[in-house]
């Protein structure tokens, strides 16, 4: 499933004509898939929810606050019901954990596509620490610093600099 998911993201980025990062999941949301937004009551522990037969994605009216102040946070939890909306709105109520697996997939691959962080990342130049490499991959990508560790270990793209201190001995 993990692949089909990723091309069909991929799929997706092409017919969008998305070429480079960051992807605004708001945005294509609204232009690509005509879905629209508003705020509601969900579950407390819900960001958000999609509302199939009215095409909206219901973002969490108690939680509005602290979305808006993490856009990185924003912008996976709409890809996430991006997901859902592309893999499983036939599927309504029936949420099961591989669902949500497969949603949190598809907003990896959609926010962080394979080709695009294989680039971003061989821009940084080698010596720059660790810590500085993710910092400036997150922003680039606008998500947050955990979900781009993620996916940065998934193809064990090092973190690794050089410690300059090292050859001056």
């Amino acid at each position: 499933m993990r692949q089909n998911i990723e091309l069909l993201v991929n799929k997706i980025l092409r017919e969008a004509k998305i070429l480079s990062p960051p992807i605004n999941s708001e945005r294509l949301a609204e232009s690509y898939f005509d879905l629209d937004f508003d705020c509601g009551k969900l579950n407390e522990t819900e960001l958000a929810g999609l509302k199939v037969t009215e095409k909206k994605i219901y973002v969490n009216e108690t939680r509005a606050e602290e979305l808006v102040a993490n856009f990185g946070l924003k912008n996976f939890t709409i890809a996430h019901e991006l997901g859902h909306w592309v893999l499983h709105r036939e599927l309504v109520g029936k949420h099961t954990p591989q669902m949500e697996r497969e949603a949190d997939k598809f907003a990896t691959y959609l926010l962080m596509p394979e080709n695009f962080v294989r680039a971003e990342f061989a821009k940084l130049p080698v010596w720059l620490p660790a810590e500085m490499k993710l910092d400036s991959m997150a922003k680039k990508f606008c998500v947050s610093k955990k979900a781009m560790k993620i996916r940065l270990s998934q193809w064990e793209l090092k973190l690794i600099y050089v410690d300059f201190a090292v050859f001056r001995r």
